[in-house]
Order: C-alpha cells, then structure tokens, then sequence
C-alpha cells in the first residue's frame, strides 16, 4: 500500500515526457536520502 502511495505521489504525476523520468528518477533519490537520514 505504502509503495502504491509513493508511485502516485512521484511516478504517476502528469510531467512532461522529457523531463518526467529524470524527475522520478531524482524523487526517488531524495526520498531514499531522506529516509536514511531519518533511520
């Protein structure tokens, strides 16, 4: 359930094509730094 969240939060965003995937790419990133720092 938590990943069906994170997917429409970040992936499932209507984002320009070209940009899009870079921009999910970079949110899971950041979101991946910013658990690490919370653990």
């Amino acid at each position: 359930p938590l990943m069906k969240v994170i997917n429409d939060a970040f992936i499932d965003l209507p984002t320009p094509s070209n940009i899009s995937s870079w921009w999910n790419f970079g949110s899971l990133l950041g979101l991946c730094l910013i658990v690490q720092i919370l653990t």
